[in-house]
């Protein structure tokens, strides 16, 4: 047993850091002053690149969206990877590299700098007991993270973050909500890489996802002009539609399709608008923009909400269930496969629970579960559905 202990112990302290790079996409040289989407990647570990690839996807829509705004990408440095040359492949300008190591302190003391953040996505392994594993599982941001809340106050008007890992929602949005002052969006699931088939829609690689293997080389649907799927530009997260099942568990007892808002602090308008503003930058089948119609907009959320099926029109079921539940106010509707969580605005209510290795308080990986403390049927997608309608008179204010 201590054998195994002290294994796992050194599992996540001894991990050798490898720093971080901080790089600009659209400008040469960073001015703290500008209004600045930040984007961070955490160690890819054995998915590479593809955390970068796909925040090269984002740092491109936020440039088409926002091209008087400031984009800088907070990036683990890959062991083996020449980043920087990679990385400028990608568009990026190399600013300056960290030696130090790439945790939630690091993170912070790059971040405070800049006095007017509008937004900040996190692409990274994550998980519900230890949060943003930034460089190796040892090296993370999570609730524990010093002086988190020193953020606050460094937001525009209608920022948020976007916690784009693994079971993210759970403790860490929330928390980073009420801290921030901002709303913050996670994964009450495993987020998984999604690719565009030719078909027009995004499906999982894994065999049996996907109608077949005929994926788009060329992306026509989410950016200004026709790309090449290369590098990012036809990948996107989003979490799986079924519960949890992994390294650290099985939550067989709940989950949720889609990444769920949490707006702890902000008032339901301030809540909404910033929903609705998110929207506009999700790597999708359409390229929304703030001048977009309702129809257009409904499209784009439709998207993000409801999952798909290469084996039943479950997108078509999902739009249609919920535009009904607007007409009959019968709020449970779930295309999960599995129970839907209950959530509000601030919190959900259900917890992960694990035990923990003897002498040590650190969690046992496997045994970790989901409590769903809801009895009944839960309403968290069609009122997540209706904040965004609601946001949508916001899009051009």
């Amino acid at each position: 047993m201590l054998k195994i202990a002290t294994f796992f112990i050194m599992s996540l302290l001894a991990f050798e850091s490898n720093a971080f790079l901080v790089v600009t996409y659209n400008s040469e040289k960073i001015n703290y002053d500008l209004p600045t989407r930040v984007l961070v990647t955490g160690g890819g570990d054995d998915l590479g690149t593809q955390f970068q690839q796909v925040a090269r996807g984002k740092a491109l829509k936020y440039n088409q969206l926002y091209p008087n705004e400031q984009i800088v990408l907070i990036t683990a440095n890959e062991p083996g990877i020449d980043d920087v040359a990679a990385l400028k492949n990608w568009g990026f300008n190399f600013q300056f590299e960290n030696k130090t190591t790439f945790n939630g302190e690091a993170f912070l003391d790059v971040a405070v700098k800049f006095n007017k953040i509008a937004s900040i996505d996190i692409f990274s392994h994550s998980s519900a007991q230890y949060g943003i594993h930034l460089d190796s599982k040892s090296h993370r941001l999570n609730t524990n993270t010093k002086n988190i809340e020193i953020l606050k106050g460094h937001f525009t008007k209608d920022a948020y973050a976007f916690l784009h890992g693994c079971n993210a929602g759970y403790n860490l949005a929330p928390f980073i909500s009420g801290a921030w002052g901002i709303p913050v969006s996670g994964a009450m699931t495993s987020s998984n890489f999604q690719k565009l088939h030719s078909d027009g829609n995004f499906y999982l690689t894994e065999e049996g996802f996907s109608p077949n293997s005929d994926w788009a080389t060329t992306n026509d649907k989410s950016f200004n002009e026709t790309m090449k799927c290369n590098s990012g530009i036809c990948l996107r997260l989003k979490p799986d539609n079924n519960p949890y099942t992994g390294f650290w568990g099985e939550y067989g007892d709940g989950g949720l399709s889609f990444y769920k808002f949490f707006c702890v602090k902000n008032s339901p308008e301030d809540c909404s608008r910033a929903m609705a503003k998110s929207m506009l930058s999700f790597i999708g089948t359409s390229n929304l923009k703030a001048s977009s119609s309702l129809v257009e907009y409904k499209k784009s959320v439709f998207d993000f909400l409801c999952p798909v099926s290469a084996k039943k029109d479950l997108r078509r079921e999902c739009e249609e269930n919920l535009d009904a539940a607007l007409l009959t106010n019968d709020l449970t509707y779930n295309p999960f496969t599995g129970k839907q969580i209950e959530c509000n605005f601030q919190s959900c209510t259900a917890e992960i629970k694990c035990k923990k290795i003897f002498l040590t308080g650190i969690y046992r990986p496997g045994t970790c579960h989901l409590i769903n403390y809801f009895e009944g049927k839960s309403s968290t997608l069609v009122r997540e559905y209706k904040a965004y309608l609601d946001g949508f008179k916001y899009l051009n204010n």
